[in-house]
């Protein structure tokens, strides 16, 4: 394994969710599951389901804020609700009458609820069954407007996983699953990442530093990157060649027509994650100065000398982290270098006493 490819595992190791936060995220994301499907609010069958960026195993850190800091998607999904309002308003009723989130919970937003901590937040996804897509998603417009738009969050993580191929480059090794209640479907455990999933951790980092100081609706949110870095990714088994040769096949993976660009759900191409596009151009323009941006900061570093490498990571993942991983590769090497010279001395004592034994003729 070369220096470069050491440095961004340890990178994308020391990005991913603290041990403590991975486990505050189950503690709430299972205490959310309980209030919403015990709740009498519901006379019908209620599931809880994790999606996003945590149930895909590419949850990173905040830029700010504690290491113990998370975002986590929970959807609900109900089963005989007959209008998108009244699903929203169901599931934003039992929140609001709960003492432990009526204080948390944020101002409706268009597709969610969002329960809120100190520098972390939970969205909950009210959304019901249906045969076209793995969920019908609730949507209000700019006008008050309720909707269904189809949504394949379940499906995507089946694609996720079979382009991530289950390829690693070791670190640590478990993953598994816990129960807890049968309606509330537990995410897994990652106690090792993919190539993949660690190439999306990497671009998800290095467009929150991008966008640290600007309109957060401006950064291109984390479905885009998603879809895009699993369309390129050719399950490369090094790191290193991996993240090149994804960020130099980004551009290739858009979709382009009469209309626009498109990036698309690949599991349910009803679902455009660029839609939005076309109502904010500047979400368009900025997406594509993070294109640029990431293709100069990583689309050449199989070529790049070490100490470019160290300059171009400093501004990215700050110098603190790009130091501790610099130290943590001199320490590793000097360790092989000690170990390898204390096997060449074995090996010399050997060959001195096989010279001296008529066994050694």
């Amino acid at each position: 394994m070369d220096d470069i490819t050491i440095i961004l595992l340890k990178i994308a190791q020391s990005i991913s969710l603290s041990s403590t936060a991975d486990e505050t995220v189950r503690r709430e994301y299972n205490s959310l599951g309980e209030l919403l499907s015990e709740s009498d609010e519901f006379n019908h069958e209620v599931e809880i389901k994790p999606q996003g960026s945590f149930n895909l195993g590419t949850s990173i850190k905040p830029l700010n804020g504690s290491d113990d800091d998370f975002d986590v998607d929970l959807v609900v999904v109900l089963t005989n609700e007959k209008s998108a309002k009244s699903t929203k308003k169901s599931v934003g009723n039992v929140l609001e009458q709960s003492t432990r989130y009526h204080d948390k919970l944020e101002s409706e937003k268009k597709r969610a609820w969002t329960i809120t901590y100190a520098n972390s937040h939970v969205d909950v996804v009210p959304a019901i069954k249906c045969d076209k897509s793995d969920i019908f998603i609730t949507n209000r417009d700019n006008q008050g407007n309720y909707s269904y738009l189809p949504s394949s969050p379940f499906s995507f993580k089946e694609w996720f996983e079979e382009r991530s191929a289950g390829i690693v480059q070791k670190i640590d090794k478990t993953r598994s699953t816990t129960g807890v209640k049968e309606s509330i479907e537990q995410p897994d455990i990652f106690k090792e990442r993919t190539i993949l999933q660690q190439v999306v951790q990497l671009l998800k980092f290095h467009r929150n530093k991008m966008f640290e100081n600007t309109d957060s609706e401006l950064k291109p949110i984390s479905m885009i990157l998603t879809v895009l870095a699993g369309s390129a990714y050719q399950q490369e088994s090094d790191l290193t060649v991996a993240l090149q040769n994804v960020v130099l096949n980004l551009r290739g993976q858009i979709k382009r027509d009469a209309f626009g660009d498109h990036i698309l759900n690949p599991v349910d191409p009803s679902e455009d994650f660029a839609d939005k596009w076309h109502e904010y151009p500047e979400r368009k323009k900025a997406f594509y100065s993070w294109i640029y941006q990431v293709e100069k900061d990583f689309g050449h570093i199989l070529e790049i000398t070490m100490i470019d490498f160290s300059k171009s990571l400093k501004p990215v993942f700050g110098e603190k982290r790009t130091i501790d991983v610099f130290n943590y590769l001199g320490e590793k090497r000097a360790k092989q270098q000690k170990k390898q010279s204390v096997l060449n001395s074995i090996n010399s004592e050997e060959q001195e006493i096989n010279r001296h034994t008529f066994w050694g003729d």
